[in-house]
């Protein structure tokens, strides 16, 4: 059963598949090119090198990582029944929750399962991609640092859920600042994680 709300008001938009294909696909494109990076490094050691793979690594094990966890977002609405809208534009994020039409525990459930989803990503990834060289320690670093950044975000919001808050009320109070401080948080956990890798 396809939970998306199809009416004039708010349009089917793009099915889940095609959103999953584009997020597939953009997931393949940049371990591609990190790839190839860090191949250039091997094969070389040149300092640029090491710097390219570092920047790509990081960007696509941040990447990689936040899609998991948006489609785990997915999974949580699916096994809940939650109602969730179509997105009408290819973005980050799979669906639209309805806010309206679900209820305080179907919102706590899909939150937690995109937490766990960071989670998975980043036991996937550890198991898959060695921490042996610059590039790939930025990686594997970028995972816990989106695990932390998201984290930063989301589980206050789920703590005042909790407490008795409504969600979109809660969601609403995110801020500029707190996005900030969630970002400086993440690239703590980063740079934490990259130096014990590369102990």
């Amino acid at each position: 059963m396809d939970h998306a709300i199809d009416s004039k008001a708010s349009p089917a938009g793009f099915h889940t598949g095609i959103v999953a294909l584009a997020h597939t696909g953009a997931a393949i494109l940049l371990l591609s090119l990190f790839a190839a990076a860090d191949s250039w490094y091997i094969l070389t050691g040149l300092a640029v090198a090491a710097l390219l793979s570092v920047i790509t690594g990081a960007f696509v094990g941040l990447a990689v990582s936040t899609l998991i966890h948006e489609w785990f977002h997915f999974i949580g609405a699916r096994v809940v029944r939650g109602r969730y809208h179509r997105v009408r534009k290819i973005r980050l994020f799979a669906f639209d929750w309805d806010f309206k039409a679900n209820s305080r525990a179907q919102f706590l459930a899909m939150s937690y399962a995109g937490t766990l989803g960071s989670i998975i990503a980043i036991m996937l990834l550890l198991a898959v991609i060695p921490a042996d060289a610059p590039g790939r320690i930025a990686l594997l670093a970028a995972t816990f640092g989106g695990l932390a950044f998201a984290g930063a975000i989301e589980w206050p919001v789920l703590a005042r859920v909790h407490a008795g808050g409504e969600p979109l009320a809660e969601l609403s109070r995110i801020t500029l600042r707190i996005l900030l401080a969630s970002a400086a948080i993440g690239l703590l956990v980063l740079l934490t994680v990259a130096s014990l890798l590369h102990a």
